[in-house]
């Protein structure tokens, strides 16, 4: 059930609509200095903002920030955010409209082959389909790997022939980015993965310990925001996904020629490639 109050997101706090079913814990408004507060809705001293699952319906500062990563995404793969992309035949197939979320995704995405020929791949809009109350749109070849619960608004993923919702994991946008990435960077002339070290492995903000090997050439995708992944890109087109659980990290990168991958690993330093 949706409901109206003060929420967390990304350590601020907003006003405005979430899903009761969602919440996870909840903090004193008044207790946070006046530079956290994002709204100029009226707080009293018994305001609550409720904090949600990692995995939920998207809040209103989620679009937007959504839309801002595609713009930045579309300077170093190719997507097309300008163009303009017919759903009602889609919506009338299915009797309902599409989340909105997915609608920025497939707008962006619509029309660029990589991202629905992959092993992995989102399904052409005519191949959506709903099975138990779930939009399924990403497969691994003939398998179902991810859908939309259209109830809840969570990303669902199907393992051991079940569907799941994992409280503690992506929520659906930061589920389709991170593939679109993922398949745009092994989609580049050179792709290759490697091994990172040091303070890139005992870190507990991967994205945190890159800021400061950040330049008016290399970028971080910071709207991304998912624990234990950064994604860093170049002004050459260069994408690099990294990830650190505090005892682990490894990167995946691409890249149009081979020297740029170098470059790469020559900046952060603690790169062994593969």
């Amino acid at each position: 059930m949706m409901k109206e109050g003060f929420y967390f997101y990304r350590h601020n706090i907003y006003y405005g609509s979430y899903e009761e079913e969602q919440v996870s814990g909840r903090g004193k408004v008044s207790a946070f200095s006046p530079e956290y507060i994002q709204t100029d809705h009226p707080v009293s001293e018994e305001d609550w903002a409720v904090r949600l699952w990692d995995n939920h319906r998207l809040l209103e500062p989620e679009y937007a920030d959504l839309q801002t990563m595609l713009l930045k995404m579309r300077l170093f793969m190719n997507l097309n955010t300008d163009q303009e992309v017919d759903f009602s035949a889609v919506e009338e197939r299915l009797h309902f409209s599409l989340p909105r979320e997915l609608k920025q995704i497939y707008t962006a995405i619509h029309g660029q082959e990589e991202y629905f020929e992959a092993a992995e791949h989102f399904l052409l809009l005519d191949e959506i389909y709903v099975e138990q109350g779930i939009l399924v749109f990403f497969k691994k070849k003939r398998t179902p790997i991810a859908g939309y619960d259209m109830e809840s608004g969570c990303l669902v993923q199907y393992y051991k022939r079940e569907w799941h919702i994992e409280r503690g994991g992506f929520c659906c946008y930061q589920f389709c980015v991170g593939r679109m990435v993922t398949i745009a960077l092994e989609h580049k002339p050179v792709f290759k993965k490697g091994r990172c070290k040091g303070k890139f492995v005992t870190t507990l903000n991967i994205e945190r310990e890159l800021e400061p090997f950040c330049n008016e050439k290399y970028h971080l995708l910071s709207e991304f925001h998912v624990y234990g992944i950064a994604v860093m890109y170049s002004d050459e087109k260069l994408i690099a996904w990294i990830r650190s659980n505090g005892f682990y990290a490894d990167i995946h990168a691409g890249a149009a020629d081979e020297a740029h991958l170098e470059a790469l690993g020559q900046h952060l330093g603690s790169i062994t490639w593969k």
